[in-house]
């Protein structure tokens, strides 16, 4: 929790010391431009709205990712059209920002160095799927 709580601390605008339970006004502020906006901006777009730039659509975590990550983040991933609603993008942009991710990750020297040791064999076990295709590393 202290590796949590000091990204907290170093990315708060409010310069909180520790995650609340408290709802965030700032996260508010950004929930509320992004419900009114008539287009689902870009990132350079929204980048340049007010408010918390970590402000997800969550009631019980305050509307801060931080207090979601501490407290109500669920032991299995959530589902991309739960990922959509909470950041108000699109599911399209979700499977487009996890596929940017998974090819990163992919380049990645260490995880190369996994693959390799795991030959043919899955990285993860069979029952783990992403679109409907088992995750194998290639």
């Amino acid at each position: 929790m202290s590796d949590l709580n000091d990204r907290f601390k170093s990315r708060c605008p409010r310069e909180l010391d520790q995650i609340t339970k408290e709802w965030c006004p700032l996260a508010v502020l950004r929930l509320k431009t992004l419900r009114t906006s008539k287009k689902e901006l870009t990132e350079e777009e929204e980048a340049k709205l007010p408010g918390c730039p970590w402000a997800i659509d969550d009631q019980m975590s305050g509307y801060c990712w931080f207090a979601y990550e501490a407290h109500n983040m669920p032991e299995t991933p959530s589902a991309d059209v739960d990922i959509a609603a909470m950041l108000h993008v699109s599911t399209d942009t979700v499977k487009k920002t996890a596929e940017r991710a998974i090819n990163k990750i992919q380049n990645c020297h260490a995880i190369k160095e996994i693959r390799e040791s795991f030959a043919d064999e899955p990285v993860v076990d069979s029952g783990f799927s992403l679109d409907d295709e088992t995750a194998y590393c290639e």
